[in-house]
């Protein structure tokens, strides 16, 4: 975004006004703390008119939420100090552990819980009478923030969130389109950092599209109705990195092993290919699916007159099968686009069951002991000097702790923090010392704060600066002050400063050494959680207490992992992991020992196809590589597969119906060895 633009102007003055009208109003109430009321509309403030509502609704319950916590127990704690720090802390960590379970903006309303109980207990503990008033007056300050903000935003040239979020989802399908068509395409069948970058990106967009989803509720019926489809489109679209990477990797072995396409299977992908890049698809999808198919059952035929090598054919069929996955999901897509203008307002919104979203327990546990130990830790220096103004570093300590805890590694983003905030000392000390004592009126109040108030929403309105302009923003009302006579202390900010310095670095310094942790080791653990899913299904499988639903629960889980995995191996990469470290071969070993073992029970047990010892090795393997993730597949495992898949090909040679799980099987040996040629008798 450029720095002058339409829509960064327009924010700026908007947000501006808002602030502005937000401060009056606290002023003409005579609320307690009118400067708390202007943090608060540049902290809801944002671009588009949903995601200010819906942050400003989420603002408010948290807050009040932490004000419910101080009523409770500030009568039973206050007179002890300890206690009192003990049980503020303890109510951060657990708010922040409830938080980080939900990875929607909706988390928001624990984290403020959390950290606002911090900020109206410390800030009054020495006048105890007067909590009522101050928790109350924090209430009636958001609440007028949240007002201001939302109709400011809402009615004077709203911007609307629906076109972001539908070419979201378009991006999104067409950087899979762009991914195929070039593995279909290019003369290298190896893996390239442009087609890493594309995985990558689609990984991140799961996130990106339920974000967008959280916020565009609150922009009427219409933007509920796109809702209602993309909430069903971008389930099937989460699909397409699993399918994507298969059709890699079968034209990886295909290149690999020099085989060569029969004429009807390269028709076949001719055809594929101009409905991929056509601008109408969706009307020849059924016709290219049914000329793949055509194709598979030619293949398979060449096989049962032994024209065709199994591995040759097995491994065109999977090609052509993942091309029809590819055509299925683009028709859920294309399918639900058409729908947009189609579906009635009048409808109710389906109730969409989503999956069980990752939540690392022990990531999520370490985060919040260490924000309950830079609360304590705070209160504690606060307690020991005996310094009224301390109160400030308990309150960063824990508001710096929860913003950053859902990071791999805060450290980083916590220093530029610092550097805002010294940033906005600065600021604030200019204006207190130069330009705010002429001010005698609200009128020249706004005189003199404008002008900067107005560049620094130029600072937020852009991407690559938004960070510290919010910061920089949020804190100089609070440094200057905004009392009723319009007269900053110079003291008491130089006071309120150092404390707030403090409980950054004490936050800055616990986390360094306690919470600290860099991508891969969030990769490593997630990957071992997978492992521990995926050993969970194998053995529902051998109990014969899988079923389709729970294949389709593990598959929507896994990618789910998969989508945190894969951005955070491209930034900090895990060397030497086997089977590449990502979930993906995973998901694909788990369905296929389901479509093996679970959907062709009966034949198998007819033609006295035992498979009880290669499920037996799958989870002896796979519980080694939960201690050791390096630890790769042994041999004693692929005897087992070479010896039940020359068994299956041999019986399959005089009974076609076990083409079918010989072909899940050998897509089992494939994932587990993808360098091992075809087994000799």
């Amino acid at each position: 975004m450029k720095w002058l633009s339409k829509s960064a102007i327009l924010f700026a003055v908007k947000t501006c006004i808002a602030a502005f009208l937000a401060l009056y109003i606290a002023l003409k109430l005579n609320l307690d703390k009118p400067a708390w009321a202007m943090v608060s509309v540049y902290v809801i403030s944002q671009l588009y008119s949903a995601s200010t509502v819906s942050k400003a609704i989420f603002r408010f319950l948290g807050t009040v939420l932490g004000g419910i916590f101080i009523f409770i127990i500030y009568p039973l704690t206050v007179q002890h100090p300890v206690l009192f720090s003990l049980s503020v802390s303890l109510w951060v960590a657990c708010c922040l552990f409830l938080s980080l379970h939900d990875r929607t903006p909706k988390s928001y309303i624990f984290m403020l819980a959390g950290y606002s109980a911090a900020i109206m207990g410390f800030a009054d503990v020495t006048t105890p009478l007067g909590i009522t008033y101050t928790v109350i007056s924090r209430v009636e300050e958001i609440t007028v923030a949240i007002i201001c903000s939302s109709l400011i935003h809402m009615l004077v040239f709203p911007v609307r969130m629906r076109n972001l979020l539908e070419s979201s989802v378009s991006n999104w399908y067409e950087s899979a389109k762009k991914l195929c068509n070039e593995l279909l395409t290019a003369e290298s069948k190896d893996s390239t950092p442009e087609r890493a970058q594309i995985l990558v990106q689609m990984a991140n967009y799961p996130l990106s599209v339920e974000t967008l989803i959280t916020h565009l509720v609150y922009e009427g019926d219409s933007a509920r109705k796109l809702i209602r489809l993309v909430s069903a489109q971008y389930q099937h679209l989460s699909y397409l990195i699993p399918t994507l990477t298969a059709i890699e990797k079968r034209l990886s072995l295909l290149a690999e092993q020099g085989i060569v396409f029969p004429d009807y299977v390269a028709e076949s992908f001719n055809h594929f290919l101009q409905w991929l890049n056509s601008p109408e698809q969706s009307g020849q999808a059924k016709w290219i699916e049914s000329d793949i198919s055509a194709s598979q059952e030619r293949i398979k035929g060449q096989y049962e007159r032994e024209e065709i090598s199994a591995e040759e054919g097995l491994l065109l069929i999977g090609l052509l099968e993942r091309l029809q996955n590819f055509i299925r999901l683009s028709e859920s897509y294309m399918g639900a686009k058409e729908r947009v203008s189609s579906m009635g307002t009048e409808r109710k919104r389906d109730k969409v069951k989503l999956i069980r979203k990752h939540a690392d327990r022990g990531m999520i546990l370490l985060s919040c002991f260490t924000a309950f130990t830079a609360t304590m830790i705070g209160c504690m220096f606060w307690i020991g000097t005996g310094w009224k103004d301390g109160s400030t570093a308990p309150m960063m300590g824990a508001v710096v702790c929860s913003f950053f805890a859902s990071m791999d590694s805060p450290v980083g983003s916590m220093k530029v923090f610092l550097k805002g905030v010294l940033v906005a000392i600065v600021i604030s000390i200019f204006y207190v010392g130069l330009l705010i004592p002429p001010a005698i009126n609200f009128e020249s109040l706004i005189i003199v704060l404008a002008p900067g108030l107005l560049a620094l929403g130029l600072v937020i309105a852009n991407p690559s600066t938004n960070f510290l302009g919010l910061i920089v923003a949020t804190q100089i009302p609070g440094f200057i002050g905004m009392t009723h006579n319009l007269k900053p202390d110079l003291l008491s900010i130089i006071n309120a400063s150092v404390s707030t310095v403090v409980g950054i670095v004490i936050a800055v310094v616990l986390t360094a050494v306690i919470r600290n942790k860099r991508p891969s080791w969030t990769a490593k653990r997630v990957l071992r959680r997978g492992i521990k899913e995926l050993l969970q299904f194998t053995s529902e499988i051998k109990m014969n207490a899988s079923s389709l639903l729970a294949r389709q629960r593990y598959v929507a889980s896994m990618i789910d992992k998969i989508n945190i995995i894969l951005p955070r191996n491209t930034v900090d990469p895990i060397p030497d992991v086997a089977l590449g470290g990502n979930l993906i071969t995973e998901i694909w070993l788990g369905v296929n020992c389901y479509d093996f073992y679970a959907r062709h029970q009966d034949l198998l047990r007819e033609n006295i196809l035992d498979s009880d010892a290669l499920m037996a090795e799958i989870t002896r393997y796979y519980k080694k590589r939960l201690k050791n993730i390096y630890i790769k597949p042994p041999q004693s495992l692929l005897d087992e597969l070479d010896k039940l898949l020359l068994r299956t090909e041999f019986l399959c040679r005089s009974n076609m119906q076990l083409y079918t799980p010989l072909f899940y099987l050998f897509n089992i040996r494939m994932a587990l060895y993808p360098a091992q040629r075809w087994p000799e008798q």
